[in-house]
């Protein structure tokens, strides 16, 4: 699965999650934290491939947040199953 977060559509944590959640095609109950995204792009089977786009829109608009959210992505791309591209 390929999928393409745009720091473009991001304006806060609320609208990072919703874009996750639809981009991901993560389960609507799907926790709106970090750690349950990671848990399900983890999961065995389910290979993705996630282009970021405009990460520094991500940065100002998320400041820390935004450093969690790429600490996470890398750390998942260690479970061989999550590939991350940062444009």
């Amino acid at each position: 699965m390929r999928a393409t977060i745009n720091g473009k559509r991001v304006t806060d944590r609320e609208s990072l999650h919703a874009l996750l959640r639809q981009k991901l095609n993560l389960p609507e109950d799907c926790g709106k934290n970090l750690d349950a995204v990671y848990d399900l792009l983890t999961e065995p089977g389910k290979d993705r491939i996630i282009t970021v786009k405009h990460p520094a829109l991500l940065r100002e608009r998320l400041g820390d947040y935004a450093e969690r959210l790429f600490r996470m992505l890398e750390d998942a791309q260690g479970s061989g199953h999550v590939r991350v591209i940062i444009k």
